[in-house]
């Protein structure tokens, strides 16, 4: 059992890390212009910095054979080449003392006519050769060169004490230098500036992820929003063409993807056993804020139910915007706003499924928004809005509410004192889990029955 136990927690963690990466994926692809904002920013700065700071270092180099001031006679051949490839070597171990005495610095200023030295001085030999080479560095290729030629004058000089009587004979020089040591390369810092600007940007993006409090699996329902997830809808994206319908999503639309049909049809199962658990005839659907797809998650519903043999009426309760005429491909008319106000009756504007241009089997009926009002929950407080519901629930067996977003307006709450349940909608990664409680808590002042939440988009 143990190991089962431990196997199943590894699994867990995996879907963890895979959902993780997921989200990671969607926030960058929300954020990808602000990445390459960075990287473009990032890598323009260290051009400027390097165009602006750059300054030319030249070098100018002499190499030598080092011979020791003792007669060739006196010495063999081979102890001859041994003196005069370890006198070089001991000139360059003793290089950095004379440099750090300032003795040969500011012989060779004396030389030059000069204070100081603008340049750095640099020795190095072959290995078990007696060949030295003497470099000059200066900001100034001229200054450079003249700089090495009065440090090999010298030079003899100030060695003399420490490793005897030498002479040095020029093997090589660079001349004047023709071409800087460090060549003006703004490119290589601009690549490096923008790749420093897209990691800023990518570490800036999983801290967007990490800090939205947002529903982005179906785990999340419970522990940020504190209610069950009764289905999962997949993301749907539909290919628009003028003067088409076809990119609407409508279970009725044949080149409607059927995955959605399928997580549509396990959602009003859940829905319809609620219903009946709990004698459900009004079922008011809302979210928290809009665009998380709550219309339309409405008008499918709806016509689920009128599929499985139920009769079913959609009232399109969003004054303030409604949108489920073109859903359902109705044209613009009067509708529920003009029969709370008076100015039309119930019976002139409900139409039916065989009106709207569906198969006469499907019992369902239809009530349009009608014109746009700016106050949707002042009308909809009305006595006359109970009344029609009750209308209609005589007709069919179920009504369904398309509300406002009740994170955002009243007008959910008005409608919940109608409705015997509700359910909230939820958009993946989209509304704050703060939105989404102050959507429920405006349905819970009418104590209506939350029989879930959807989440959409997935």
């Amino acid at each position: 059992m143990n190991t089962q136990s431990e196997e199943i927690k590894r699994e867990e963690d995996l879907i963890d890390i895979v959902g993780l990466m997921t989200d990671y994926v969607r926030t960058l692809r929300r954020m990808w212009a602000w990445v390459l904002i960075l990287a473009i920013a990032c890598g323009a700065f260290f051009y400027v910095r390097n165009w602006m700071n750059w300054a030319p270092v030249y070098t100018a180099s002499s190499t030598f054979t080092v011979t020791a001031g003792k007669s060739r006679d006196t010495l063999t051949e081979g102890s001859y080449s041994f003196y005069d490839s370890s006198t070089a070597e001991q000139m360059v171990n003793t290089f950095p003392y004379i440099l750090t005495s300032g003795v040969l610095s500011r012989r060779a200023a004396e030389t030059m006519g000069r204070d100081s030295l603008s340049g750095g001085i640099s020795a190095s030999s072959v290995a078990d050769t007696n060949i030295f080479t003497l470099s000059v560095t200066d900001g100034d290729a001229e200054q450079a060169y003249t700089t090495l030629q009065a440090v090999i004058e010298c030079y003899p000089q100030v060695a003399e004490a420490i490793v005897g009587p030498t002479s040095m004979q020029l093997i090589d020089e660079t001349g004047i230098p023709a071409h800087p040591d460090n060549p003006r390369d703004g490119k290589r810092d601009a690549l490096k500036g923008a790749a420093g600007g897209a990691a800023l940007g990518l570490l800036w993006t999983g801290a967007v992820m990490l800090s939205r409090n947002t529903i982005r699996r179906k785990e999340d329902f419970q522990r940020r929003a504190h209610m069950k997830c009764i289905g999962e809808i997949p993301q749907i994206a539909m290919k628009k063409r003028s003067g088409s319908r076809s990119h609407v999503i409508n279970i009725l639309n044949e080149k409607t993807d059927p995955r959605f049909e399928e997580a549509l049809q396990s959602v009003r199962s859940r829905i319809e056993y609620s219903a009946w658990r709990h004698h459900s005839r009004t079922v008011l659907i809302t979210s928290a804020l809009a665009g998380e797809g709550k219309s339309t998650l409405a008008v499918n519903l709806a016509l689920s139910f009128a599929r499985n043999g139920k009769r079913v009426a959609l009232i399109d309760c969003d004054l303030r915007n409604p949108s489920n005429r073109k859903l359902l491909g109705v044209e613009e008319g009067d509708g529920l706003h003009e029969v709370l106000t008076g100015e039309a009756k119930l019976q002139d504007v409900l139409l039916t499924g065989r009106e709207i241009g569906m198969d006469k089997e499907l019992k369902f009926c239809f009530l349009p928004g009608g014109k746009p009002v700016a106050d949707g929950s002042r009308l909809l407080g009305r006595e006359r809005m109970q009344k029609i519901i009750e209308a209609l629930e005589q007709r069919v067996d179920l009504v369904i509410l398309d509300s406002a977003p009740a994170g955002m307006l009243t007008d959910a709450g008005v409608l919940a004192q109608y409705a015997d349940s509700a359910v909230f909608v939820v958009k993946k990664d989209y509304a704050a889990a703060t939105h989404i409680m102050d959507g429920l808590e405006e349905l819970a002042e009418s104590h209506i029955h939350l029989i879930g939440g959807i989440l959409n988009g997935v």
